[in-house]
């Protein structure tokens, strides 16, 4: 983790630190709403809170910058470290560290994120348009809901306005309007980070992502995405370096883990930190997580899923989640290594349940997404 991220971490978890960063900057940005007026067509898009170019902002980026409705539009980007970022597709970045970064926000007419795009400060934008992709369907605790949230993050969730909010489907629109009482408007016709695969495979093949990860083997692909835990665990939380040997026996395993956690560098499995997970998504064969809502997505594609929560008392306890992997999801879940062990060798997978997961939590067509994204901006033209 880094230095910034860590002050960072230190302001959001500190009740005086985090009020006075929360006063401070709200007296800031009134006074610059003075002077600053918004391009009517520009757009700033910013992932993770700038930790990453990636997920439903980078969709909407490449949904827009080809589309000639939006020639003449500024996209801007926002990112941590923007001199990191080459790729060829990248036009104008900033630095979403940077003291200038609410000049760039207030100067565009519309913000698209996936997190907070105001830094934990929601102020009043009446001459902007803020549209919410949320990262995920809640399974983890939001709000009001989590265990030991900070008062600055709860003052967000409490106070933020989004214009419009995407969601998935009737279960998270329900979880939203909870978390979120400010929001104007939601928006029902799902995710836009649904086209994200269907747009890598019009582009990359499956070989060629094997490729780049330096894959030889003709194993079956095992993708572990252990989550973020948040405090120091006195349970087991992740695989261990035995297990992980023993699955690479049968698999070729990847390990990707949460922006926050280091990377495993030991063996025979294979960091994948920054590299995009929905190209894993095209390579894997099996999916492991534990409290990770990236399941949603990825069982759209009829892959097998398995849950590792040998945690389970002491997350529910410290963090909160709202739906049981059992009663409520329906999907197989180990409480030990040797119960997954035994889950993985069995062959008689029930991919029936991937059906039903998908036409409850996650039923709407990307393009539909697509298509009320671009109403809303070209409602505003």
């Amino acid at each position: 983790m880094g230095r910034a991220q860590k002050i960072k971490n230190r302001i959001k978890n500190s009740s005086f630190f985090g009020m006075s960063y929360l006063t401070g900057t709200l007296i800031l940005v009134k006074f610059l709403q003075l002077f600053i007026k918004p391009n009517e067509k520009q757009i700033l898009f910013i992932s993770y809170s700038g930790r990453q170019y990636s997920d439903t902002p980078k969709e909407a980026y490449n949904m827009l910058r080809t589309d000639p409705d939006f020639a003449d539009y500024e996209l801007v980007w926002a990112l941590n470290k923007p001199k990191l970022y080459k790729q060829p597709e990248l036009g104008r970045k900033i630095s979403s560290n940077s003291p200038t970064f609410f000049y760039h926000l207030l100067k565009s007419k519309y913000w698209i994120a996936n997190s907070s795009i105001d830094r934990l400060i929601p102020f009043e934008h009446k001459e902007h348009i803020y549209i919410q992709f949320w990262h995920g369907v809640p399974l983890k605790a939001l709000g009001h809901s989590e265990v030991g949230l900070s008062k600055l993050v709860q003052y967000w969730y409490d106070h933020v306005q989004f214009d419009f909010m995407f969601t998935y489907s009737d279960y998270d629109l329900a979880k939203f309007r909870e978390v979120f009482p400010r929001t104007k408007q939601f928006v029902t016709q799902g995710q836009l980070r649904k086209n994200i695969v269907k747009r890598y495979e019009q582009n990359i093949t499956p070989a060629r992502i094997k490729y780049q990860l330096g894959i030889k083997s003709d194993k079956p692909v095992l993708l572990y995405l252990p989550t973020f835990r948040g405090y120091d665990a006195k349970e087991q939380t992740n695989l261990t370096q035995a297990t992980l040997a023993k699955l690479s026996e049968n698999y070729t395993v990847i390990y990707r883990g949460h922006y926050f956690t280091d990377s495993m560098k030991q063996g025979q499995i294979i960091t994948a930190e920054n590299y995009s997970l929905y190209k894993l998504f095209m390579i894997a064969d099996t999916l492991i997580t534990d409290f990770s809502s990236v399941f949603f997505d990825f069982s759209v594609y009829g892959k097998k899923i398995y849950l590792f929560q040998p945690d389970v008392s002491e997350y529910c306890a410290r963090r909160g989640i709202y739906l049981d992997a059992k009663k409520d999801l329906n999907l197989p879940v180990a409480y030990s290594e040797v119960e997954l062990m035994q889950l993985l060798q069995e062959d008689d997978y029930d991919y029936h349940l991937l059906q039903e997961l998908t036409k409850k939590y996650n039923p709407h067509d990307g393009d539909e997404a697509a298509a009320a994204l671009k109403n809303i901006l070209m409602t505003f033209l």
